[in-house]
């Protein structure tokens, strides 16, 4: 079920006349909130889509320290490739050794 139009429809008058744009930022700003204060609720996936959240997704980290991404860049730049072949040759080093 697409949770933005049912909240729209339930807006009634007032969501019919309002822009897009509006509804579309207050959505985004909901969504996002709604994520934060109600954790047990609802997750936000990629792309920042809102959903259930029933335990079988998973959210992604997708943060990196600033320091750690720099590390990561000058390591590739010394083995001359690219941060994503690095984290790739990481990882299959990772667990190739038992990690």
């Amino acid at each position: 079920m697409n949770m933005k139009e049912t909240v729209v429809r339930h807006l009634g008058l007032l969501g019919r006349m309002t822009p897009v744009r509006d509804i579309s930022q207050a959505w985004n700003q909901t969504k996002k909130k709604a994520a934060e204060l109600y954790p047990e609720k609802f997750i936000l996936e990629g792309r920042g889509t809102l959903a259930w959240h029933n335990g079988t997704k998973r959210v992604l980290d997708k943060d990196i320290s600033s320091a750690n991404l720099k590390k990561l860049n000058d390591l590739a730049d010394i083995e001359m490739c690219t941060v994503n072949a690095m984290v790739t040759k990481l990882i299959k080093t990772y667990k190739r050794d038992g990690g």
